[in-house]
């Protein structure tokens, strides 16, 4: 980015230098070489204008400025002295480009120097011979070359904003996708607290009816028989959890999309009054990581806005793929009504936004009897 920035530059010092030898070679004097003295001065005021020109932008400053318009009006003026009819108004054209191409930043100073060395081009007309035409295309030079530096700042500063942007959103991005791994590790904790509050409690129960089996037998065989069906009854329980606790981290292996859903609707149901349903209809694929993120906003904003603002007691959540596109219902029995009118403020408007730069929809509607229901519909693939 730094190499591209300097070659820019560079490019545009170019140019620059490149318009000001072509001002010297058009505003050469009649029959140059006949009067050697005249082509030196000359060549000695191209070379003056191109080495200020070189001048990187951080060297000037508002006394630098002043300094060189006021020294190249004393010159021109000793050299006129001398020389009666050379140099004549245009050259102080280079001059007016010098300060149409500085920074905005001195437009403070450069704007009056600007007006002074327009001054400067009239009383030099009005000594040798007024030509309202020159004059007029001396300003006109000065605004388009003012107008060219302003855009390119413009678009310096765009080019800036959109960096600092894409930034800010690659590191918005990389937030979420931490946000829906904690998401999903509280997942995995609930199931396997779960895992360890159930079935480690049926395993308990299942080795202390075996060692009460085993006694058993010898004393008591047909008693022993009838519980053996008990056992049976406990073991397959355990190892139905078992199943199912495998198939939702083998779902979660396959990306951080449903688990971390799950895993949000865990926090915010433990923190919070609220009574959480979540259910998932049909089978889901993996999903993109930014599909995934954008899900995930879009419930957490919507979780967020009935806690706020929604007096809730009941939440519900669906989830479905379905043609390659998801679609999430998140419901409430908060105090929205059909009568009254939805506030699109910044957190709806975010959803709508996600939902809408992935070519996805996003619904709001009241809830039977009372209450809102969101329907957003993401596509899998662009």
């Amino acid at each position: 980015m730094m190499k591209k920035s300097i070659f820019h530059s560079r490019g545009f010092d170019g140019v620059h230098l490149t318009f000001i030898i072509l001002l010297f070679v058009l505003f050469l004097p009649d029959n140059p070489f006949q009067d050697i003295p005249v082509l030196l001065i000359h060549f000695s005021f191209m070379v003056g204008y191109l080495f200020i020109i070189v001048r990187h932008q951080s060297w000037w400053n508002q006394k630098r400025y002043i300094f060189v318009v006021c020294t190249l009006a004393i010159v021109v003026g000793i050299i006129r002295l001398i020389f009666p009819d050379y140099p004549d108004h245009r050259i102080f054209w280079p001059l007016l480009y010098l300060l149409g191409i500085a920074e905005p930043k001195w437009s403070h100073t450069t704007n009056p120097l600007a007006v002074i060395t327009v001054m400067l081009i009239f009383v030099m007309m009005m000594i040798d011979q007024l030509s309202v035409g020159a004059l007029f295309a001396a300003v006109l030079m000065y605004f388009a070359v003012r107008n060219q530096s302003l855009l390119r700042l413009a678009h310096q500063t765009n080019q800036k904003q959109l960096a600092q942007l894409n930034a800010a959103y690659s590191e918005l991005q990389q937030t979420s996708i931490q946000a829906m791994g904690y998401a999903a590790l509280t997942e995995r904790t609930r199931l396997a607290r779960e895992i360890h509050d159930g079935l480690g409690h049926q395993m308990t129960s299942l080795i202390v009816q075996l060692q009460a089996l085993k006694l058993m037998i010898p004393n008591d065989p047909v008693t022993a028989t009838n519980n053996v069906d008990e056992l049976l009854k406990v073991a397959r329980t355990g190892m139905e959890e078992v199943r199912l606790a495998v198939r939702e981290w083998s779902e979660d292996e396959k990306g951080l999309g449903p688990i971390a859903l799950k895993g949000l609707v865990s926090q915010v149901k433990a923190n919070s009054r609220l009574q959480m349903k979540y259910k998932e209809i049909g089978p889901l694929s993996e999903w993109p990581v930014e599909r995934s993120v954008i899900l995930y906003r879009v419930l957490q904003e919507a979780l967020t806005n009935i806690l706020k603002h929604a007096d809730a007691n009941q939440v519900h959540i669906y989830l479905e793929e379905k043609n390659k596109h998801v679609k999430l219902i998140i419901s409430d029995d908060g105090h929205f009504s059909s009568e009254k009118t939805l506030t699109i403020g910044f957190g709806l408007g975010g959803m709508m936004e996600r939902c809408k730069a992935v070519g996805g929809s996003i619904q709001f509607t009241p809830n039977s009897p009372h209450g809102l229901k969101i329907e957003a519909v993401i596509p899998l693939e662009s």
